[in-house]
């Protein structure tokens, strides 16, 4: 459990120090207390955009996946003075996201896509549930978290009644660094009408000269205090241990804070929504399109 607000370490996110004032900084909000009422947790996320959930999932069966994707990072990139569950990177090991962790990886397909993260959105969203077949991975190495973006101009080509799950594969401290979310930010008309409406995979047939590449990646800016001194409302975190998860809309600013010390930060993010809903062809399939080729689409600007 994290320490009171007020005996909070300085975080930086992107190198930027972060302001730890109360109106600027806060921790998110638990909703295990009404986990098993779903009304009150559709009325939470409608309120707040996300919810944190701690314990939602088997510890042991997290820290089992934990234990299936370590082993498959390149050993010379791992510190052997230390075990490998400890993720402790070598001085200048640079890792990013690894989509191989998640290839044939039984362990960790069973905490995403089975058991209680599949029950819980069958309920939360009260019918049959589907998921996107592609598995985002974060191995963060010591440096710079997240920029803040929404999800939904990665991947609202089809239902955008999406959700996102943020699942600490281990436990994160704030030293590690982990998810921050921007309070409010899901009701923000301006990005809603505005930079909601962005797909980061189109581009402009007529203005060959701008090629097909994501553009900006999507991000807002790479200064998480002015973002939030733009949108308003706090930068949210929390310490956080395996087992937890924190579901949240794809309307919602989030970005990650900056990992200071010597470990891997191992994070998943995972995708689902009804099945009778629309789904974007970019993330499902034996062979996802993603952001490559496959995946743009031309329009006229």
């Amino acid at each position: 459990m994290s320490a009171p607000i007020d005996a909070l370490p300085a975080l930086t996110s992107l190198g930027k120090l972060l302001d730890m004032s109360p109106n600027a900084f806060g921790l998110m909000r638990r909703s295990g207390d009404i986990f098993f009422d779903t009304d009150a947790l559709r009325a939470r996320f409608q309120e707040d955009g996300y919810l944190y959930l701690p314990g939602c999932l088997h510890r042991d069966q997290v820290l089992e996946a934990r234990r299936s994707m370590l082993s498959r990072i390149d050993i010379q990139s791992l510190d052997p003075r230390f075990p490998c569950m400890d993720g402790v990177v070598k001085q200048g090991v640079d890792l990013g996201f690894r989509e191989n962790l998640t290839r044939d990886n039984s362990a960790l397909h069973r905490v995403l896509y089975g058991g209680p993260m599949m029950e819980f959105f069958a309920r939360f969203l009260g019918g049959t549930v589907r998921h996107f077949d592609y598995t985002w991975v974060r191995c963060l190495a010591p440096g710079w978290g997240t920029p803040p973006h929404y999800d939904i101009v990665y991947m609202g080509r089809g239902t955008r009644k999406l959700y996102t799950a943020w699942v600490p594969m281990g436990d994160i401290d704030f030293e590690l660094g982990g998810l921050m979310v921007l309070e409010g930010s899901h009701r923000n008309h301006r990005l809603l009408n505005g930079y909601a409406q962005r797909d980061v995979d189109e581009y402009c047939i007529n203005k060959p000269e701008r090629g097909i590449e994501v553009q900006n990646y999507g991000w807002l800016a790479q200064d998480p205090p002015r973002v939030r001194r733009g949108l308003g409302g706090r930068w949210l975190s929390h310490e956080f241990g395996a087992g937890d998860v924190v579901v949240f809309s794809t309307v919602l600013v989030h970005g990650g804070l900056d990992n200071r010390s010597r470990r891997i930060r191992l994070s998943t993010d995972s995708r689902y929504q009804l099945a009778s809903e629309p789904v974007d062809h970019r993330w499902v399939g034996p062979d996802p399109p993603g952001h490559g080729p496959r995946g743009k689409r031309g329009k006229i600007c």
